[in-house]
């Protein structure tokens, strides 16, 4: 895989051609506030409706189809994976993957940019959380699934961000290259297939090579049919790794957007996880250890990472408990008892994580967020 600074600074400068001329047509129709109708249209709605949207919008949803050529059985492999490891693949994408992708001077800007246009960081998280679920839940990416309709959405919702911050006049398209670019949308979804399963190995979780090879197939499923370039997918974890390693070293550093999307997170996680403990005034304190939060996100991502995005510190006491907890159970149980002393010990602050989501109103007119029936009921979070 081309992970060179040549190649990568070329991906900054492209979109997305098939969404793109869509979203430009239905500009050159009308005006600036076509889009900002068909933004909101995509915003508030958690399905794709011909009838409310311009007739050009059929077409692409005809187009915008699952490959005939896809391996099925890897996807339902990963399917059945998520159905395992859901929970701690969730609050990684929540406490790892968004906060790494907060790390990202450059991309950040478009989230935040995105923010002021139409939503909030309150709804970028859950609108991530909603992503994972409607591909990964069994069936997501089966004809008429809800994992290909969400696809397509968001595919939509991108070209109409990219045309909305370009036509306001302040985005530098020379030093940041196009708003959601080939390299930035790469980054998107190693977000949702390499970062937030690469980290479950800090929680005492071992996942295979295979898991993780299927894993990463099915999203690049997902990203060919966003828009990703094929050059831009990787095949393997080693060409996974290596692209993450590029971005990262590209682009990690300090930002204040990426400092303010971070505590806006941080935030709204502690506002979801009161029952984890709260002082009377203040976040999620577990008495005698500090907020819990900030060091499961410190955990997972890094010091030098956390660092950069402002994330609180943690206390010196939380270290004596975290760090030490899973090397202990990996050394004493077998592989079948590991894996369920582990889920144990994290489970309930990944449960608590998407109760709490679970029960919480995106704003606008959405209904909650929604989990699929059968993922609730496997991880408990429904009766």
């Amino acid at each position: 895989m081309d992970c060179s600074d040549a190649f990568l600074d070329d991906s900054r400068h492209r979109g997305d051609p098939l969404a793109d001329e869509l979203v430009q047509k239905i500009f050159a129709n009308g005006s600036v506030d076509r889009v900002n109708e068909l933004m909101r249209t995509l915003i508030h709605n958690d399905d794709l409706i011909p009838t409310s949207l311009p007739n050009e919008v059929e077409e692409y949803l005809a187009t915008n189809l699952l490959p005939s050529n896809v391996d099925r059985a890897r996807i339902e492999r990963s399917e059945a994976f998520f159905q395992i490891w859901g929970l701690q693949i969730s609050m990684c994408l929540f406490c790892a993957s968004l906060p790494s992708a907060y790390a990202a001077a450059d991309g950040v800007k478009v989230l935040f940019e995105t923010a002021r246009l139409q939503t909030d960081a309150r709804r970028r998280v859950f609108e991530s959380g909603q992503f994972l679920m409607d591909v990964m839940k069994s069936g997501g990416l089966a004809p008429g699934g809800d994992g290909i309709r969400t696809i397509q959405r968001v595919r939509l919702m991108h070209a109409a961000v990219r045309q909305l911050i370009l036509h306001g006049g302040t985005w530098d398209t020379k030093r940041w290259g196009v708003p959601i670019n080939q390299e930035d949308l790469a980054g998107t979804m190693l977000s949702f297939s390499y970062v937030p399963v690469e980290p479950m190995a800090r929680l005492g979780i071992d996942v295979t090579p295979e898991d993780m090879g299927d894993y990463i197939y099915t999203w690049n499923v997902v990203a060919g049919m966003i828009g990703l370039r094929p050059e831009l997918r990787p095949d393997d974890l080693e060409d996974a790794a290596a692209l993450v390693a590029a971005i990262r070293r590209r682009h990690y550093r300090s930002s204040p957007e990426g400092a303010a999307m971070t505590a806006a997170l941080v935030e709204l996680l502690e506002e979801l996880t009161p029952h984890l403990g709260r002082r009377r005034s203040g976040p999620a304190h577990v008495r005698g250890l500090g907020r819990l939060v900030p060091v499961v996100i410190r955990h997972l991502i890094g010091d030098e990472t956390a660092d950069l995005i402002a994330v609180p510190k943690a206390r010196s006491r939380w270290l004596s408990v975290f760090a030490p907890l899973f090397t202990l159970i990996r050394l004493i149980e077998s592989d079948i008892e590991h894996d369920e002393h582990v889920k144990r010990c994290i489970e309930p602050f990944a449960r608590a994580v998407l109760v709490g989501a679970f029960a919480c109103e995106r704003g606008g007119i959405r209904a909650s967020f929604a989990i699929p029936d059968t993922l609730a009921r496997n991880w408990e979070l429904s009766k």
